[in-house]
Formats: C-alpha cells, sequence, structure tokens
C-alpha cells in the first residue's frame, strides 16, 4: 500500500488550519493593526474578512473535487499541465526553508519571554524543535491533527475569556467598549492599511490542500474545514482588536498590549501565559507547513519529479523518507540564517511573496477548472492576490525569480514535451 491514509475529521481539520492562521499573529496583529489604524482596525479585519472568503471558497472547491497530497501543486497541473505544476509544486517547498527561521525566530522569542537563553541556547533550541516537529510528522497527520486540535482551541478560549470578562468589566477600569459603528471618522485609506498588515494572517489556506486526500470525507469536510476555519479565525483576530480598542490604556511601548490584558483582566501572569500560548501557536504553525511540504515532497516523488526513494510510507501511513529529507533542509536553512543573523521582516517578506504567487496561479486554475459561479469567486479570489503582489513590491521579485529559474530548469529537462504554459507535458 503506497497511499496516504485518509485520517482527517472536520474537526482535526479545523485545527490544522486555525491554528497554522493563527500562529504568532493572534498576540501581535491586533496591537500592529490598532497602532497603524487607530479606531479603523476593525473595519480594516472586517474588511478583509469578506476579501479572503473567495479565495477559501475557491480552494475548497478545488479540494473538495480534487483532493490530492499535491495541493495547489495537483489543481494548477490539471488546469495548465505538468510544467507548471511541477514548478508550483517546488515554489511551495522553496517556501519552507525561509518561513521556517522566521517562525522559528518568532517562537524563541515567546519562549524567552519564559526562560533567559543565550544565542547558542536559543540555536539549541530552535533545534530541539524542528526535531520535535520530525517526530510528530512521522506518527501520522492524525496525531498532528490533535495536537493542532488542542492547541487551538486553547488559544481561542483565551481570547474568548478575555472579551467575556472585558464585556463583563464595571470597575474602576472597565472598558470602554469599543464600537465601530459609533465611531467618528471612517478613513478608508486607514481601513486599507489595517487590511493589508492583517492579510499576512491568513496565509496558510494553501497549506491544508496538502492534506485535502486525508480527510475522511473530503468531498464534505474539506471545504466545510476552509471556510468554518476562516470565520473562526477571523472572529478571534477581530476580538482581539476589540480588546485592544476597547482598553487603550494597554498599547505600551515596551510591553504586548495582550500580557497586560491578561494582567488587568485575569491575574498577574500575563507574560507566562502569553508567553506560553505564543510558543506553542508558533509551533503550531510551523508544524504543519512542515507536515504540507513533507506530502508535497512525497507527491512530486510519486510524480517522477523528486527521488523515488522519497515515496516510502512508513507503518502509520506518514511519508517518512520526505518528512526527514525536509528536516535536513530545515535544519541547514536554519543553521545559515542563524548564523548570517537574517533579519526577521526580510525573512517573512520572502516568504510571502512566494505565497501570494501560489494564491494567484491557484485562482487561474480555478477560474479554469471550476463552472459556473466557482469562476467568479475565483476571479475575485485572483483580484485581491494581484493587489496584495503589488503591495508586496520587491519581495516578489524574490518569487518572481524563483518561478522563471524552475521554468527554465523544466523546460530544458522536459524540451519538446510541454508548450509554454505546460499543457501536454
Amino acid at each position: 500500500m503506497n497511499e496516504l491514509k485518509p485520517t482527517l475529521t472536520l474537526v482535526q481539520g479545523l485545527g490544522l488550519l486555525t491554528s497554522a492562521l493563527l500562529g504568532t499573529g493572534v498576540f501581535m496583529l491586533p496591537e500592529l493593526t490598532v497602532r497603524t489604524s487607530g479606531g479603523n482596525a476593525l473595519w480594516g479585519w472586517m474588511v478583509l474578512i469578506l476579501a479572503i472568503l473567495p479565495v477559501a471558497l475557491s480552494f475548497g472547491q478545488l479540494g473538495r473535487r480534487f483532493p490530492h497530497a499535491g495541493g495547489a501543486s495537483h489543481f494548477v497541473e490539471l488546469a495548465f499541465g505538468k510544467l507548471q505544476g511541477r514548478i508550483v509544486g517546488w515554489l511551495f517547498l522553496a517556501l519552507l526553508p525561509v518561513g521556517l527561521p522566521a517562525a522559528m525566530e518568532m517562537a524563541v522569542w515567546f519562549l524567552g519571554s519564559l526562560v533567559s537563553m543565550s544565542d547558542a541556547q536559543q540555536v539549541m533550541a530552535k533545534v530541539l524543535l524542528l526535531l520535535m516537529m520530525m517526530a510528530v510528522n512521522l506518527r501520522g497527520i492524525k496525531l498532528s491533527g490533535a495536537i493542532q486540535t488542542t492547541i487551538s482551541v486553547t488559544v481561542c478560549s483565551v481570547i474568548f475569556l478575555l472579551t467575556w470578562l472585558a464585556i463583563d468589566d464595571s470597575g474602576p477600569t472597565a472598558a470602554t467598549r469599543y464600537n465601530p459603528f459609533t465611531a467618528d471618522s471612517l478613513e478608508m485609506g486607514a481601513v486599507a492599511a489595517a487590511a493589508a498588515l492583517a492579510f499576512w494572517s491568513f496565509i496558510g489556506v494553501e497549506a491544508l490542500a496538502h492534506v485535502s486526500s486525508e480527510f475522511k470525507n473530503p468531498q464534505r469536510d474539506f471545504p466545510l474545514a476552509l471556510i468554518i476555519g476562516v470565520l473562526i479565525v477571523g472572529l478571534v483576530y477581530s476580538l482581539g482588536t476589540w480588546l485592544v480598542l476597547s482598553y487603550p490604556g494597554s498599547l505600551s511601548p515596551d510591553t504586548p498590549a495582550m500580557v497586560i490584558l491578561f494582567d488587568k483582566l485575569i491575574g498577574p501572569w500575563g507574560g507566562l501565559c502569553i508567553g506560553l500560548f505564543g510558543f506553542l501557536s508558533c509551533v503550531a504553525t510551523m508544524n504543519i507547513y512542515h507536515a504540507s511540504a513533507s506530502r508535497m515532497l512525497w507527491s512530486l516523488a510519486r510524480g517522477g519529479d523528486a527521488p523515488r526513494m522519497l515515496e516510502k510510507l512508513n507503518r502509520q501511513q506518514a511519508p517518512v523518507n520526505s518528512v526527514i529529507a525536509m528536516t535536513v533542509v530545515c535544519l541547514i536553512s536554519l543553521l545559515i540564517s542563524s548564523s548570517l543573523n537574517m533579519s526577521l521582516e526580510g525573512l517573512i517578506m520572502l516568504s510571502n511573496g512566494i505565497v501570494v504567487l501560489i494564491y494567484i496561479m491557484t485562482m487561474m486554475a480555478a477560474i479554469r477548472l471550476l463552472s459556473r459561479w466557482r469562476k467568479l469567486l475565483a476571479a475575485g479570489g485572483m483580484l485581491i492576490c494581484v493587489w496584495l503582489a503589488v503591495t508586496l513590491a520587491a519581495s516578489m521579485l524574490y518569487a518572481g525569480v524563483l518561478y522563471v529559474s524552475l521554468w527554465i530548469w523544466f523546460r530544458s529537462r522536459y524540451l519538446g514535451e510541454a508548450d509554454l504554459m505546460g499543457n501536454g507535458v
């Protein structure tokens, strides 16, 4: 047997997606959007939730009709041929070596709020985390989904608890209970700025597509997991933003707003709890990307575009050699980024450029593969992604160079087998 085992339920799929989307941002982005746009930040989140739905719906429809471990790569291949599918697959793999070091930096930052560590100890902690993720993903996606679900429920519960306490707060430090519908001014420029910043919280939709074939009932559960997950995540981020707006005193130059809010509403151990939950969210995000990239590599190996030895599955039906290979690649990139002291912002922007290009190509595929109203959804999703590419500016250059390099490589390797778009390869 050489197929991935379908073990994911709707709840576990929700856990995978929400943990990937929440990531580190649930305790950081609400404050950043308020600092950027003030009272317009909440409107920015509302606009973004509506804007991201066409993208999520399109991914959901593609995963429902064509469940496959290749995810976006498989969708693009069906629409435009193997050449373009190969390129998207390798673009996704190219995301992990730059994205994982960035996520590791965030995880270690939260961990540093719990325990003091030297630079050498931070590197050791990153390596240990990577090895732990490998061990989890070698046990199969079911265990990974269960862990993600637990972390997601915990993180969401913190935000919901803080919101309930803020609504019930009637003491001298009671919340102003910010109401965006009674705001004195609404500035579309500020709303757009908040939405543009907040968009990064929804990068991760494409990762769940790689495990669509591992849902027990992908036709029903995969699109439901995407849509419900996006709405839950949007609600959590919106509540976090409302909390910061309701307690203007939580904005401090030295301490994260969520730590101050936790101390004010629950007790004097906000730093400990937020540090712990933030760390777990980082680990959850890295874990789903590690699992998804491993399955992408496994899918490429099955198609002959990666060494055949990467096809091997273990007793838990996890792609053992692909998991180990991705771990080695991530370990090398982690050590290089640490030795070069690469900036967190630079790594994030490079990652975002790759993801946006993958989104654009997937939306183009959806326009070609889907029918009727689904084409309009995909077209709307593509316009949103193109707008995002414009805002990224120079960071898209890295993704563009990767695309052209991969195109030249595969065209030279399979010369005569494909036209410009790769049809017929």
